[in-house]
């Protein structure tokens, strides 16, 4: 019996206690029924458990975190997409080197065409692996078919054929501040 049944049983008895003394309390006694003898029927409910997780390692949180670090990346850049007023120096605060530069230039090129980015990025899954558990390799698959680019007019300027869904290779690293993008080359293949 596990304790969980024990403490439910307990309460249960109590319960019954607490109900037989407050009837034999009663001042104005009440006939009583007579007592028959009647078969039983007894039901059991099984019980479920919920067992607690076990609590990641380290090295697991850092990978999870590593894999988390790409939806936080593409949320950032969506949103500069969409909003030409908010500053590019948001992209500090998920990327650094190379994709903090890279995506500083593709975004400011599309504010300075007056391109806007309509609709969210998906990140479907992200895969996440390490060798000394400061640099990660991050295999996301990313979902652009919600995804329009237009230009002042509202027109659309994504090239015909484009794929919906783009597999992408990152290098994130931990750093004393969290978890950065440094490596984003833009080269991907279809998932």
């Amino acid at each position: 019996m596990t304790t969980r049944s024990r403490t439910r049983a307990l309460r249960v008895a109590t319960s019954l206690a607490a109900v037989v003394l407050i009837s034999a309390c009663n001042d104005d006694p009440q006939p009583q029924p007579p007592v028959t003898n009647s078969p039983t029927t007894t039901t059991s409910t099984p019980t479920t458990t919920t067992s607690t997780p076990t609590p990641l390692t380290p090295a697991e949180k850092d990978i999870k975190s590593a894999e988390e670090t790409i939806g936080r990346y593409w949320k950032v850049l969506d949103d500069l997409a969409a909003d030409p007023k908010k500053s590019l120096n948001l992209v500090a605060t998920v990327a650094r080197a190379q994709a903090a530069d890279q995506s500083r230039i593709e975004l400011g090129t599309l504010q300075a065409k007056g391109w806007k980015q309509v609709g969210r990025s998906v990140v479907l899954s992200s895969r996440a692996t390490t060798k000394d558990g400061k640099a990660f390799t991050v295999t996301s698959c990313i979902d652009v078919s919600g995804v329009n680019v237009v230009d002042k007019a509202g027109k659309s300027v994504v090239r015909t054929g484009r794929p919906d869904r783009q597999q992408y290779t990152y290098t994130v690293v931990k750093a004393p501040q969290g978890f950065f993008v440094t490596v984003d080359t833009l080269k991907g293949k279809p998932c």
